[in-house]
């Protein structure tokens, strides 16, 4: 038996955060204070946590503003810690070196893109369950694999956005111009839920990118600093739009100081 604890590091970027997230998962928030209360009591209440061992399940890892956090956890006896990222370099790029000591024994497993047959196998069981059994066939169910391009999200949003078609059209049968129309609705979509997670920082950049077109990252980082009150690193910067980049909302080309960043149509 254990207890566990989901926490998106996009949204909760900072040592006070995922300390109260991680208490939170455990009842132990109710005298801590968001405004008030010292960091390191935080990490006291967790370290005085004596119950079923405790999972934290670190999401978007990467995001992490301080990772000292994550040295924190490491050293819990009762408490554990599933870390996830885009990429394994993302995590541990330019990290400091007691965190990096403290993680450089855990166990990596790699997660590829899905295939176009695990994509089919994930649709059909989607239309399986939520269609008539006539309304949409394997060819079809393929065709939306191979443009999806290894994203599930996008697989399933265009098989969401064809259906909704059919239903609105008043045909029972899905059709290949559906397709056609929802795979880019559906692009549009994950687009628009990925705009939404950026916070202010994030939001500044991808604002700039846009502006420019076409930029280089000491002239967006100068730009960025003009126009925030308290800006971030340039270690953080970068994580930040390698991020953006991964989520196709911005376009990374070349490297060190022929580096560019663009907007992406």
């Amino acid at each position: 038996d254990f207890n566990y604890m989901y926490i998106n590091c996009w949204e909760n970027y900072n040592r006070f955060k995922v300390l109260y997230k991680a208490l939170e998962g455990v009842g132990k928030t109710l005298h801590v204070h968001r405004q008030s209360t010292p960091t390191d009591e935080l990490y006291s209440k967790l370290k005085d946590y004596d119950r079923a061992p405790y999972v934290l399940i670190l999401d978007e890892v990467d995001q992490l503003e301080d990772e000292k956090v994550l040295y924190d956890l490491q050293g819990l006896n009762n408490v554990h810690i599933v870390m996830i990222a885009n990429t394994q370099e993302s995590v541990f790029y330019n990290m400091d070196d007691r965190v990096r000591s403290r993680l450089i024994d855990s166990k990596r497993i790699q997660f590829k893109a899905y295939t176009s047959d695990q994509l089919q196998d994930i649709l059909m069981d989607r239309a399986e369950w939520g269609l008539d059994s006539s309304a949409v066939d394997s060819s079809l169910i393929k065709k939306i694999a191979l443009s999806s391009e290894g994203d599930a999200r996008i697989a399933i949003g265009v098989l969401r956005a064809a259906s909704r078609m059919a239903e609105e059209r008043d045909k029972k049968e899905i059709t290949r111009d559906m397709i056609q129309e929802a795979v880019p609705e559906a692009k549009d979509n994950n687009r628009k839920k990925n705009e939404e997670k950026l916070n202010n920082h994030q939001e500044k950049l991808y604002e700039i990118v846009n502006e420019e077109e076409e930029i280089q990252p000491g002239d967006l980082y100068e730009k960025y600093r003009e126009a925030m009150d308290e800006p971030k690193s340039d270690r953080m910067l970068r994580k930040y739009l390698q991020k953006m980049d991964h989520y196709n909302l911005i376009e990374a080309e070349g490297e060190g100081r022929w580096r560019k960043y663009r907007s992406v149509e």
